[in-house]
């Protein structure tokens, strides 16, 4: 098994890194000496290596930060040693039978809590310590608040107790519609809607300046209708929508009257729309060729080269629905939850480690090298700056596509969807397909 782990290991990871050797970019921060150690009161005794596994890799934002917290950490815990593997998106994978194959690793991240939830250790003491920097507040205190929720409904969602910390909710992300300012500024919108009737009427001024009101491509296109049905009917039946195909809200006039509002839309969209495979949305928005895409925050960092320094960023929350069941606190919203292994040969220190990295002084150095923070207090940077106000507003959260998902969903109702938005089919054709595909499932 070892053999094995090994090989799927070259195959998969791009670095070993010792932490310490960072190359991204400096900060006057780089040059003084952390005093952690001596906020805290010196009272750890830590040793011993701490080996993470990351799903970042070297030279993103996020592993200079990674870096940064642990040459930090070592400063201030000479006798500890911090070794992180690079593993990439693939972690999630890897990490498993690396695992199995009795591989020590003692912290350990990835888009979402795996189901092998014995995997994780209760590190609630850990939130409870104060807050490097923030000796005011908690760990947990320092959080923003979302992203506290959104761990809670992640932990449950895998089937951990809701009510405890086995993992601290890092680089997060809120679904948002970016719009490209000076295209407003053309169309005479003067400020970015609040409902869907807002919205609407900002589609129809953009078209009679002929500009591309809404662009999308076929990896995000979903979350538009996502988003309408989820804030329309509830998040609760957009639960029981998932679980079963034949639940009652599938025939509701609530879906009837999505497909018939994406029909609307669907006189706004670029005529790309229908062809354009990711990235081709995200690159006609980054062209300035249409004036919204609907997308997650990671955005601007996949298009910053075509955008440019000067592109007019702008960014608003997905419009309430006129008799909606959620209001305008509703909003997907997540994070990436780093966790300290259930059998790791050395949890005190790799705990202290995660303290380190959700330091404010750690949060602040990763902003600066454009990521984004998640501590309260923080700035985001450049492109994203106006995210942190739909952040700030959200008290319910949902996964990236608002938790609609299921075979049924993909299979059916997210390509009728797709047909309508594009105008490859009409409303109530869409409906009837779903309504007669719903008992295959």
């Amino acid at each position: 098994m070892k053999k094995a782990v090994a090989l799927l290991m070259a195959l998969t990871m791009s670095v070993t890194a010792l932490a310490g050797c960072s190359g991204g970019e400096s900060s006057k921060k780089d040059e003084e000496k952390s005093s952690f150690k001596e906020q805290a009161k010196g009272e750890k005794d830590l040793s011993g290596k701490v080996v993470y596994w990351s799903m970042y890799n070297e030279g993103e934002p996020e592993a200079v930060a990674i870096q940064k917290a642990a040459e930090m950490f070592m400063e201030d815990y000479p006798e500890c040693e911090v070794e992180i593997q690079w593993v990439g998106r693939s972690n999630q994978d890897v990490v498993g039978p690396a695992l199995e194959g009795g591989e020590q690793i003692d912290i350990l991240d990835n888009f979402s809590y795996d189901k092998s939830t014995e995997r994780y250790m209760d590190i609630t003491d850990l939130m409870n310590e104060p807050a490097l920097g923030q000796e005011d507040m908690t760990v947990a205190e320092s959080i923003l608040p979302v992203l506290n929720t959104a761990n809670a409904q992640g932990q449950e969602k895998a089937g951990l107790a809701g009510d405890k910390y086995y993992g601290v909710q890092m680089f997060p992300w809120v679904v948002g519609f970016f719009y490209n300012k000076d295209l407003f500024e053309q169309a005479g919108i003067q400020e970015t809607p609040k409902t869907w009737e807002d919205f609407m009427t900002d589609c129809e001024k953009l078209k009679k300046k002929k500009i591309n009101a809404v662009t999308c491509d076929d990896a995000y296109m979903t979350l538009i209708p996502n988003n309408y049905l989820a804030r329309l009917i509830g998040s609760e039946k957009i639960a029981a929508m998932s679980e079963n195909a034949s639940d009652p809200a599938w025939q509701s006039e609530e879906v009837k009257k999505t497909f018939a509002e994406m029909e609307k839309l669907s006189e706004f969209m670029s005529p790309q729309t229908a062809t354009n495979k990711y990235p081709a949305g995200q690159q006609e928005f980054a062209l300035g060729e249409a004036a919204m895409y609907l997308n997650a925050s990671w955005m601007p960092a996949e298009v910053a080269e075509t955008a440019g320094e000067d592109f007019p960023w702008g960014f608003f929350a997905f419009p309430q629905v006129e008799g909606g069941v959620e209001d305008k606190g509703y909003a997907s919203v997540g994070g990436v939850p780093m966790a300290v292994y259930s059998e790791s040969k050395n949890p005190e220190a790799a705990k202290e480690f995660l303290r380190y990295m959700v330091s404010k002084e750690v949060q602040d150095f990763l902003s600066e090298q454009g990521g984004a923070p998640a501590t309260v207090g923080s700035e985001w940077p450049g492109a994203r700056k106006e995210c942190t106000d739909v952040i700030a507003e959200a008290n319910k959260v949902s996964g990236l596509n608002c938790d609609l998902s299921s075979e049924f969903v993909s299979a059916v109702f997210t390509i009728e969807m797709n047909k309508v938005l594009t105008q490859q089919e009409t409303a109530d054709k869409a409906v009837s397909v779903l309504n007669s595909e719903a008992s295959k499932y």
